[in-house]
């Protein structure tokens, strides 16, 4: 691809999230789906801001490998304008995904596979640039048992974010900032110094291409499923305390790609304006319309997390009551 090509593309991906945001808002608004004190321009202009943060970052993405510098420092570079923008494009994919806003998550999409065809495109230049660079130092490679007993470790430091999906629900979404906040310093040694011992054993690139790569992914293996430590150290940890939050539907959102496994769920607004986004039941959900007021027993855990625990295992069950 050219660079006027890849530039073309990431302008028209934007521009097409944009002008699908606001079709949709304001005909959804029109048709009365909204309560009528929904403040449509939220979303219209915070669609609009991100969208201008992500201007030099998919303007980068598209220049950057083409650029005369050194192979490593372009993938270091690359991995980190890739994350920032699959973070914005999934996170919006994830969260226009819900009736009468599915075009919306559709044009998201869009700019994913434009990602990808940039991914496909780097890869295809720099590949030939990492080889050239020169050949790693003579390092005894892993043997097939030491990968099985790698793979072995990541799968077991993954239970507890996969019990965690059905034992914990965080209502207020938050995502990488808490593993970010207690993890992020611990992952960042462990990134540096299993990239380094891993990546000198990386048979198929250069040894500092390699240790890049490898620390890149262990350290989101790390904060990525970090959370589930996290999540379990506020739930465990006194102090606890119950809290009653109240607030009004200003959506509902049944996410899943089966009629089966659907997540139900309604975000309700409290009169600070604060947004959180709450699991219901089917009987709940049917009930609920936009505009009811709500109110949700959860539990604040010791790291001043909300929460709202399923697993009867834990201190403290879950707390019904709408």
């Amino acid at each position: 691809m050219k660079r006027w090509h890849r530039v073309l593309a990431a302008a028209i991906a934007l521009v097409v999230i944009n002008a699908a945001t606001q079709i949709v808002i304001r005909e959804n608004y029109a048709a009365g789906r909204y309560p009528p004190q929904a403040a449509i321009g939220i979303p219209l202009m915070t669609t609009l801001y991100l969208s201008l943060v992500m201007v030099p970052c998919l303007l980068l993405l598209a220049l950057l490998s083409r650029w005369a510098m050194r192979p490593a420092a372009a993938i270091a570079a690359l991995i980190a304008l890739y994350a920032i923008a699959g973070y914005f494009t999934v996170g919006g994919i994830y969260y226009w995904a819900a009736p009468f806003h599915y075009s919306i998550a559709a044009t998201y999409a869009l700019l994913l596979a434009v990602l990808a065809m940039f991914v496909w495109d780097d890869v295809r230049l720099l590949r030939p640039r990492i080889v050239d660079e020169g050949s790693p130092p003579p390092v005894r490679p892993l043997r097939p048992r030491a990968w099985y007993v790698i793979g072995c470790a990541l799968f077991v430091y993954a239970l507890p974010y996969i019990h965690n999906l059905g034992c914990l629900d965080l209502p207020y979404s938050t995502g990488f900032d808490l593993a970010l906040a207690y993890l992020a310093l611990p992952a960042l040694i462990v990134a540096i110094l299993g990239g380094r011992w891993i990546g000198a054993r990386i048979a198929w690139t250069s040894a500092r291409a390699g240790a890049l790569l490898a620390g890149t992914g262990l350290f989101l293996w790390i904060v990525v499923l970090g959370q589930a430590y996290v999540a379990l150290a506020n739930t465990l940890v006194g102090p606890q305390r119950p809290v009653l939050y109240e607030g009004v539907v200003v959506d509902k959102l049944k996410t899943g790609f089966r009629d089966r496994n659907h997540i139900l769920r309604v975000q309700v607004a409290s009169v600070t304006r604060a947004v959180i986004s709450m699991e219901v039941d089917e009987s709940e959900y049917s009930r609920l319309r936009v505009g009811d007021r709500v109110a949700k027993q959860m539990m604040l855990g010791s790291l001043q997390i909300p929460y709202v625990a399923r697993c009867r295992w834990l201190p403290y069950a879950r707390h019904g009551g709408t």
